[in-house]
């Protein structure tokens, strides 16, 4: 019966160790946290024009590809095209996961650049804050000359370009 006493007494020592632990990096963690990255917040994106989809002739390899008009937003990029200039649509646009190229669009910003489909995003579609397109850093280093800390820029994208 000691024996049990022993190990239960030891067993709850052991838990309330790790309890304290816990706790104690939790803290650490906290206070040694780096400041908050300023960040749009929701109520900044409205700030920014967005205007509706506008689909249009000019600008596209022919009169029969529509060019979009609207909202891009930069992300660090997609796992395997790291450092690449390279983009992601809503699935709607013909954004779509599956480790390969999935076509091409034209991007323009400041300058123009095809840019491979490698991803999809949620980007807001069908909300005010919609985006169409999330360009890799490279891509949007491509395509504008604005800091990518401005978070969104307006372009027109022509799909299967």
């Amino acid at each position: 019966m000691k024996i049990r006493a022993g190990a239960i007494v030891a067993l709850l020592f052991a838990a309330a160790a790790t309890v304290v632990a816990a706790a104690g990096v939790a803290a650490v963690t906290l206070a040694d946290a780096p400041p908050a990255r300023e960040s749009m917040a929701s109520s900044d994106l409205r700030s920014v024009p967005h205007p509706p989809l506008i689909r249009q002739g000019e600008g596209a390899v022919d009169a029969s590809t529509p060019t979009i008009t609207g909202i891009a937003s930069n992300y660090a990029g997609t796992d395997g095209w790291i450092g690449e200039a390279t983009v992601a649509l809503p699935g709607d646009l013909g954004g779509r996961y599956s480790g390969e190229v999935n076509g091409f669009v034209t991007i323009c910003a400041d300058r123009c650049a095809v840019l491979p489909v490698v991803d999809w995003c949620d980007c807001y579609w069908g909300t005010a804050d919609e985006r169409i397109a999330d360009l890799s850093d490279a891509a949007w280093a491509l395509v504008s000359d604005a800091p990518r800390a401005r978070g969104l820029i307006q372009v027109e994208l022509t799909p299967g370009t």
